[in-house]
């Protein structure tokens, strides 16, 4: 999960610098969709891990 959140943390701020640069949109809208793929899988982790408390 730490490498996941790493994962999150540099495709953000690399999302975040290729607004302030004004990159092309396509460009953008793919590094968005990387990072909510990393977002979904700590979701799920998260998810998985309160399920398996629960037992």
């Amino acid at each position: 999960m730490k490498n996941n959140t790493l994962a999150i943390k540099v495709n953000r701020l690399k999302l975040e610098r290729m607004i302030l640069e004004g990159e092309d949109y396509d460009k953008i809208l793919k590094q968005s969709q990387k990072l909510d793929k990393y977002i979904n899988i700590a979701m799920k982790e998260r998810l998985e891990k309160l399920e398996k408390n629960k037992k």
